[in-house]
């Protein structure tokens, strides 16, 4: 699929109406306060544009609005932070939420973006035929345990060191196989970075093992190994255990479902 990208001088309002305009139903929306903002929001595996797009933007907030659209596929929106830039870049395609990071950032920077920054990204997994346009978003119940959907993730090790982030689980395999990503950030000689990796889920019985592929790094720059989280369930809403990775770094793994 390939990715489009447009230098703006109107703004975000601009931005918005430029790449969302002849979009016919998608299940994935990304949303964003402005360019240069602090504030995002996305939505996946939704019935309807009307319900992906209420949903991302009640997670950025009341002066957010849609960005991108996009269906059973991964997307991504970047945007240059350099003062008074318009310069953005997107992709969408079927390959991995890391790779159409990396090439969202690719568009901002081919454009002459000086400080391209991923605002906001999602992938979707539901087939078009599997929608109706008036459908509601079915509610999880509270008692059952599924790993599908957003996690906060705290990790510390014995040696001081620190991150936080997310697991988004968005794909369902079958046999208690799942696939998401991780979003970590963390800061190391004073200089705050973050990076994705792929994540394929395992769940057997009250054991949950995460192994995390292919790192990338989303802020900043360095070498990073792979993640391993060997979790145990607390409760359905509480995971805790320990991470494995090649490094050796060790540490404690705290997930909360969101």
């Amino acid at each position: 699929m390939r990715g489009g990208l447009i230098k703006i001088a109107a703004g975000a309002a601009g931005v918005i109406a430029a790449i969302t305009a002849g979009t016919a139903f998608a299940a994935g929306s990304l949303a964003i306060d402005t360019l240069q903002g602090k504030e995002y929001g996305f939505s996946f595996n939704h019935p309807s544009y009307g319900v992906a797009d209420e949903r991302a933007k009640r997670e950025c907030g009341p002066d957010c609005s849609i960005v991108k659209r996009f269906e059973n596929q991964c997307a991504a929106f970047a945007a240059d932070q350099a003062a008074g830039s318009t310069v953005y870049g997107w992709w969408q395609g079927a390959a991995t939420s890391a790779v159409v990071q990396q090439r969202a950032l690719s568009e901002c920077r081919s454009q002459g973006g000086s400080s391209c920054i991923v605002r906001a990204w999602g992938c979707d997994t539901i087939k078009a035929n599997d929608r109706q346009t008036n459908a509601k978003t079915p509610k999880q119940d509270s008692n059952t345990f599924t790993m599908l959907g957003e996690w906060t993730l705290d990790y510390t090790t014995a040696r001081g060191y620190s991150a936080n982030g997310t697991v988004r689980v968005t794909n369902a395999v079958g046999n208690g196989v799942f696939r998401g990503v991780i979003v970590l950030s963390y800061t190391s000689n004073g200089i705050t970075k973050q990076i994705q990796e792929d994540a394929l889920v395992t769940v057997q019985g009250e054991t949950i093992t995460i192994s995390g592929s292919n790192p990338v790094y989303v802020s900043g720059t360095g070498n990073y190994n792979a993640d391993n989280y060997t979790l145990n369930k607390v409760s359905n809403n509480v995971l805790k255990g320990v991470n494995k990775d090649n490094a050796g770094a060790g540490g404690i793994i705290v997930l909360i479902k969101k």
